[in-house]
Parts: structure tokens; sequence; C-alpha cells
């Protein structure tokens, strides 16, 4: 059983009440979301994004180009002596829309398609990991309480105390050389499973913390004392009376998961131990456009604009949907 509690801003029940009132929870929020107009161009950006890292093999099908050929090297005349683009802003043409990759003359309008897709693939594989670990041992430790909470309590705070990033970039180096030899070279797979294992590692916290302390208020509800007392198991009650009201923080949480998980990656690909060559990667672009900005600054602008914009588009999505959610910002 799930009440939804109608509660109107600015004394108005009358207004409130009446447009709310035979809605469901689900029907309300996405009311509210409607009306959210950044939240709204916040979400057709992040659905920009993905529809074009999901397509990225047909974009490049359609523009005819990848994004591991070398066309400077390959082709005469786009590329100067010191391997530099020859041409306005990093040598942007009708045949190369963002210009040539310095050094290797890659095209960087596919490398920028596909490090979307390694960026999004990244982050939503951590973002549903996460929260199924975070969901499970937030409701396990929160509904069990006594002992169990107590020393679900000691690991978050244990697992919070740790350097997240300087045991990723030591954990990344350690998982290497644990699964690959000295002399080969990760494969590509082994690489994804590495960013994401270890930011799964550290991830799922933050969930837990929050489900947790969400479940040790809703476990002393009337509606879960009514189904403990009708005789329904503890399942039953995790599944019936707890999951319902749990969806809106655990939507949240994925939400800010996702931008979380793209800068993270994004960071260690700068630093060198994340995404590496020949694996296309923002973060990996924004480094190198840094060794070279004075010459071409727009191969650093490109990647880092990018990826600006995609964590502040999915950051704004997330207040959206958070502010959709909250049963107490009815307007």
């Amino acid at each position: 059983m799930t009440t939804v509690l109608l509660e109107p801003v600015g004394g108005d029940p009358t207004r409130l009440g009446s447009a709310d009132l035979g809605r469901s929870p689900r029907q309300i929020a996405w009311r509210r979301f409607r009306r959210d107009r950044v939240g709204v161009w916040s979400g057709i950006v992040v659905l920009f994004f993905i529809v074009v890292a999901a397509a990225a093999p047909l974009i490049a099908q359609l523009y005819g180009k990848d994004p591991k050929t070398t066309y400077g090297l390959n082709q005469p005349g786009l590329l100067n002596d010191y391997s530099f683009p020859i041409g306005a802003r990093g040598g942007m043409s009708s045949e190369y829309w963002l210009g040539l990759e310095p050094g290797l003359g890659r095209d960087v309008f596919m490398q920028l398609v596909y490090g979307a897709r390694t960026s999004l693939l990244i982050a939503f594989a951590v973002a549903l990991i996460t929260s199924v670990v975070g969901v499970l041992f937030g409701i396990v430790t929160g509904y069990l309480g006594g002992r169990v909470d107590a020393v679900g309590a000691w690991i978050i705070d244990v697992m919070l105390a740790f350097p997240g990033l300087l045991l990723l970039i030591a954990l990344s180096v350690v998982i290497e050389d644990v699964f690959v030899g000295e002399e080969e070279d990760a494969s590509t797979p082994l690489r994804f499973f590495t960013v994401i294992l270890l930011f799964s590692i550290f991830g799922w916290v933050f969930q837990a913390r929050l489900i947790r302390g969400q479940v040790l208020s809703l476990r002393e509800r009337e509606f879960v004392d009514a189904a403990r007392m009708s005789g329904a198991g503890t399942w039953r009650i995790v599944r019936r009376e707890l999951l319902p009201n749990l969806w809106s923080p655990i939507l949240v949480t994925f939400s800010m998961a996702v931008p979380a998980t793209i800068t993270g990656e994004a960071a260690l690909s700068f630093l060198g131990v994340g995404i590496v060559e020949p694996i296309p990667d923002w973060g990996r672009m924004v480094n190198h456009g840094a060794q070279v900005y004075l010459a071409d600054p727009t191969y650093m602008l490109i990647p880092g604009g990018a990826l600006l914009v995609m964590v502040l588009a999915f950051n704004l999505l997330g207040d959206a949907v958070r502010d959709a959610l909250d049963s107490k910002g009815l307007r």
C-alpha cells in the first residue's frame, strides 16, 4: 500500500489539490517534469548524446570515415611539417567537419562520436552496478537493523574514508598486472572491465548510505507495521511496501552517478591510466589537446566543450528528476 500525500505550496490546497487529484504518483511526477523547461531541454541534450553514441557505427558509415584511420599521414597536404593540420580551426573542412588530430591526423569528429560511446557505456554500466549493489546493501542493513546495521554503517564509513582517485590509479595498474603479462598490452575488453570494476567498487557506497537512511525511516511507518501484523514476510514487505517508496531516491542517485562516472573516467584517461590508445576517449583527447593547445586550440576545446555540455546536461536532468519526484515539491 503506497500513500501519496498532496502537500500544496503557498497555502492554496484547492489549486494544487484539483490539479493532481486522481493522478498516480508517476503521472504527477511526469506532469511536474514537463513544466520544468531546464529539465526538458537537459533531457533532450542527454537523449541526443545517447542516440549519437548508439548510432556511432551508422554515423561512421554515412560519414565515410572511422576513428582509427590516420588520414593525415596517409594523404599528403593535410598536415604540415610539424604534424599539425593545415588550414583554419584545426583543418576543419567539408570533408573533415571538426578537423584532424595533431600528430596522427585522425578524424576529430569520429573520435568525438566514438568517445561519447566509450564514456556513456562505462557510465551507464557503473551506474547500474552501483545502484543494484547500493540498494541491496542499504535495504538489508536498514531493514534488519541491530548489529547488521551497525556493521553496515561501519563498512560505509570505512569505504568513504578511502582516497578514491588515488586507489583507482593504483588498483588499475595492479589489475592489469594480474591479468596481463609485463610485455603484453591489455585488451580492449579488459580495459573496459578494469575501469567499470574500479568505479563500481567505490561508487556503490553513496547509494547504499542514502537508501539505508530511507529504509530506517520507512520501516517505522504505519503501513510497514500493518504489513507485519498481517503476517507478511520480509521479502513481501520489501517488495510491496519499501521498494515502491524507494524509487525516487534510486532514480535520483542513478541519474547523478552517470555524470560523476563520466568525469571520473575522463580524469583517469587524462592521467593515462584509464582508457588508452587506440580506443577513442574524450579524456585522452583533452590530454593530447592540452599538449598542443598553443598550435591547435580547437583539438582541446572540442572534446572539452562536449564533455562540459554532456555532464552539465546530466546534472541538470538529475536535479529536474529529483524535483519532480519530491513529494514535498508539488507546485
